[in-house]
């Protein structure tokens, strides 16, 4: 095994801290507001803090991405900040969502359009979701048993047992404990104590990888990766796969269309005290990972230069010999990072990033099984029935929907094998879904012509070809190519394509974002036409809406401040603003310069990547992991005395009563 005493005993301390603070919460669930959305009680900084980090496989995902392309990722990635800053200021899609008071995003669909395409879209997003989801338990898995180096198979009697399903099935149960017992409550603030002992964590890493690795040595092991696949310089890569200037610049597109459409923590999207609160919690998150954003860059950015430098091959030899035993490219390559740290970090460090990889797993899975079981009940079951539940039956129905997605990722992870990155694969599983529900949404929340017509056509198409992009995935080079060599036996292009298709999920997300888009404006345009209430969908009086649409428009206006922000609200919307704005006319700046000029060498783009992510993350880090975790704790103790008070309505439990035509 990898850990020492110390290591585990910070392991087993977390777990049973979990199991305490769920012990805790579960006496406060009183009512299914409160299991779905913690009866919409939750603070900026609380919600900052719980939501904000994903789950193992977000980490393997991250370091799977730097380890193979680098920095220049990070580079591109820059280009969606006006997006992502317009998103974080005006509340774009998340302060009208949070005025429809909808527990889910399906019951706002069935609010705006009908009760059956409620049904039809919640039954999308629950099977995107799954699939999506499914692959969360083998990664995990695998992750924790190389990390924490356990065996891969044990006897026991006399009879012999792979260690691979039973990680699945004690992890999987401790993140159905949390879920089942006090539903968004529980998860909330344990997450929170996760978010908090992460935000700590992370900085303390980052303070130790510094210590541990000069960045001279960093930048000669990405230094020598092949021509045109710079791992440092983004204007050499033209020959770099996937992650590549498309893949942003398709992801800028997406960005914005699919502003709260992804559904993996929808008890978060509902659970804001208000919402300004939700608002404030995204431009707050802005400053929340600083440290943690370090060092998921740094840490593959070491190994690949431990991995590939002569002058490290003592240290890499053993990690090279692991490596070794795996035999599978995709998992080997998953792998990587997290051996490289089992070797590196020492006892204590070790133990630390154990809990993180613990934390992040069971965090990660209590919000998504929550959220596709309520979605499964809430948006798939309900739009069945005449009458609402009863709220006991309710409640019980939603637990058993729970312990089901725990149970089809267990079976899913156990049979599924993955043939292509994880971020790609989440590209394609969500196109299913994401790619038409991003018109639905906006259209229903800000273009009163939008018509149920317009919804259900952007839904088909956005499936018909998310569908059909991973029909051809898996069967591109079993099925496909053979038949088609049959018919084109000379084809050149067919030879150099013969493994996989060669249109990745990205692309197949980016056609379905497109053709849902035109859909959507186009039946609603040429079909029957209904002009909705708006005022009456986001619980606006009419002189209300009229006030607000009358407000002359000035500049804090235009990037989303208004009589809602106090004066500290609005010190951290200019702060935001004014960071984001100045890293992105860098980014102009050196992006023109790199595009018509060879000034940018290698050299230029180490000192570069050096103040980006050294200085600015140990200042920045520092204050902000202690502002925002004091924030966090003010926040956790008022949703708890809140939730002692708060009257409870057992008639708000996602049920619209008008079914509309």
């Amino acid at each position: 095994m990898n850990l020492h005493l110390i290591d585990w005993m910070m392991v087993v301390i977390v777990l049973s801290a979990l199991i305490a603070i769920t012990v805790f919460a579960k006496k406060y669930n009183k009512s299914v507001a409160d299991f779905l959305a913690a009866n919409r009680m939750a603070g900026r900084y609380l919600l900052t803090v719980s939501s904000g980090f994903g789950g193992a496989i977000s980490l393997v995902a991250m370091w799977e991405m730097v380890y193979i392309n680098g920095l220049p990722a990070q580079w591109w990635g820059m280009m969606s900040i006006p997006l992502g800053l317009f998103i974080a200021l005006t509340g774009f899609v998340v302060y009208r969502y949070r005025e429809t008071k909808a527990l889910t995003l399906a019951q706002f669909f069935e609010m705006r359009y009908s009760r059956k395409f409620r049904f039809f879209a919640g039954s999308l997003c629950w099977i995107s979701g799954i699939l999506n989801y499914g692959i969360f338990p083998a990664i995990t898995a695998k992750f924790i048993i190389y990390f924490f180096g356990l065996p891969h198979q044990f006897i026991l009697g006399g009879l012999t047992f792979q260690m691979y399903p039973l990680i699945m099935l004690f992890y999987l149960g401790v993140a159905v404990f949390i879920a089942c017992s006090g539903g968004q409550i529980s998860i909330m603030l344990t997450d929170f104590f996760q978010g908090i002992l992460l935000m700590m964590i992370f900085l303390l890493v980052m303070f130790f990888i510094l210590w541990q690795f000069q960045w001279g040595d960093l930048v000669a092991g990405i230094k020598i990766a092949p021509v045109n696949q710079s791992m440092i310089n983004p204007f050499e890569t033209s020959q770099a796969e996937n992650f590549n200037i498309w893949y942003f610049l398709i992801g800028l597109l997406g960005a914005i269309y699919g502003v709260r459409a992804w559904q993996g923590n929808s008890g978060y999207n509902a659970a804001a005290r208000t919402p300004h609160e939700a608002v404030m919690a995204g431009i707050i998150g802005t400053w929340r990972t600083f440290a943690s954003s370090m060092c998921m860059i740094m840490i593959p950015l070491a190994a690949y230069a431990i991995l590939h430098l002569a002058s490290f091959s003592e240290v890499a030899a053993p990690i090279q010999a692991k490596l070794a035993e795996i035999n599978d490219p995709a998992l080997r390559t998953q792998m990587t990072v997290p051996l490289f740290l089992t070797q590196i970090l020492p006892p204590g460090i070790l133990g630390l990033f154990a809990v993180i990889v613990l934390a992040c797993a069971i965090s990660c899975d209590d919000t998504y099984i929550h959220a596709w079981g309520s979605i499964f009940v809430q948006d798939v079951v309900m739009p069945l029935r005449k009458k609402p539940f009863e709220p006991k039956q309710h409640m019980f129905i939603l637990r058993c929907a729970i312990i089901g997605v725990a149970l089809f990722g267990f079976f899913f992870s156990l049979f599924f094998q993955l043939k292509e990155q994880i971020y790609m694969y989440f590209a394609l599983t969500g196109a299913i879904y994401l790619g038409g529900a991003g018109s639905v949404i906006i259209g229903g929340l800000y273009w009163k012509r939008g018509t149920t017509y317009g919804a259900w056509s952007a839904m088909i198409v956005g499936t018909v070809i998310g569908v059909g992009g991973i029909v051809l995935q898996q069967s591109w080079a079993g099925y496909c190519i053979p038949a088609l060599n049959h018919l084109f036996p000379d084809s050149k292009w067919l030879a150099a394509n013969c493994k996989t298709f060669p249109i990745n999920g990205q692309y197949i997300y980016f056609a379905t974002m497109v053709c849902s888009i035109a859909s959507y404006v186009s039946v609603s345009l040429l079909g029957p036409r209904k002009i909705h209430d708006m005022d009456k969908l986001l619980n606006r009086t009419k002189a209300v809406g009229d006030a607000m649409a009358k407000e002359k428009l000035t500049f804090a206006k235009l990037i989303g401040i208004n009589h809602n922000f106090s004066k500290f609200d609005r010190f951290i919307a200019y702060a935001t603003a004014t960071w984001s704005l100045g890293w992105w006319s860098i980014f102009l700046v050196l992006t023109a310069i790199g595009v018509f000029t060879t000034y940018l060498t290698t050299d230029f783009w180490a000192e570069f990547w050096w103040w980006k992510l050294i200085p600015f993350s140990i200042l920045l880090g520092t204050i902000c992991t202690l502002w925002i975790g004091i924030g966090g704790i003010r926040d956790a103790v008022t949703l708890v005395r809140d939730l002692k008070k708060e009257r409870i309505n057992q008639s708000d439990d996602g049920f619209v009563k008008e079914d509309k035509k």
